[in-house]
């Protein structure tokens, strides 16, 4: 009687993208500047497949290499400050969001522009949080959809405009994004829309974090319950600015 033998499994080649983790882990893990030997070394993978992923990630920003040797790039580092500042933003504005929340019975939220997407980093709304599906933390959506988004597009000069949102394929809707800018302009970055202006029937106004440099973020309200949205403008503009000079004490606000 023959008994029959199953044969394992192989294990599967690990991917591109795996190994180029593995190198970029290496200089976690280790010094902060390593020849091509201690990369293989550290990675276990084979010198000819080391140098060729290392140069690409040479090529694409994410290392450097210099006599001493290869070390992380720009791209790397300009990432790690930009986690850095969300961060610092996050907790400079927690208080503040949380008694936004409590104060009008809103969805609180505090967002950043990154390229022509608003990029949330907090929500506040206890059991309505999930009443404003279309944000969330770590949510991503193209700048011109929400209150949040538009504040920091009036922040910025008008070509700039043009520019984000042609990256999100968004210029059928430039002419009248423009006009709406320019009244946040003249309202001091401030964006009101009425649930009747919406989709989804959400009442929302926003007010920019302002810094030295402008506006490195917004904070606004949400709601599928009627806001008085004139005089809730002036009660997010007060937190915004709490906000910025809890970022920036000391700073006039002027700029």
């Amino acid at each position: 009687m023959s008994v029959l033998q199953i044969e394992p499994t192989p294990t599967p080649r690990p991917g591109v993208a795996e190994r180029l983790t593995w190198i970029l882990d290496s200089f976690v893990d280790g010094p902060e500047v390593m020849f091509l030997e201690d990369i293989t070394e550290a990675t276990g993978l084979p010198r000819s497949t080391a140098f060729r992923l290392v140069t690409q990630l040479v090529d694409l920003g994410w290392l450097e290499h210099a006599v001493c040797g290869y070390r992380l790039g720009p791209r790397v580092l300009a990432l790690s400050a930009q986690a850095q500042t969300h961060a610092t933003l996050r907790a400079a504005a927690s208080d503040t969001l949380n008694d936004l929340h409590e104060a009008t019975g809103a969805v609180a939220h505090l967002g950043v522009l990154e390229g022509g997407r608003v990029h949330y980093l907090d929500k506040i709304g206890g059991p309505l949080r999930n009443s404003i599906p279309v944000t969330g933390v770590g949510k991503r959506i193209a700048a011109d959809r929400g209150v949040s988004g538009r504040v920091l597009l009036a922040g910025l000069p008008p070509e700039q405009v043009d520019v984000l949102l042609a990256q999100e394929n968004r210029t059928q809707r430039l002419p009248s994004l423009h006009q709406q800018l320019d009244a946040a302009r003249r309202r001091h970055g401030i964006v009101q829309s009425p649930a009747e202006n919406c989709p989804m029937r959400i009442n929302a106004v926003a007010a920019p974090i302002l810094s030295p440099a402008g506006a490195i973020g917004a904070i606004g309200v949400a709601s599928r319950r009627h806001l008085r949205l004139d005089a809730l403008a002036p009660q997010v503009a007060r937190a915004a600015r709490q906000i910025s000079l809890a970022m920036f004490p000391g700073w006039t606000g002027r700029r």
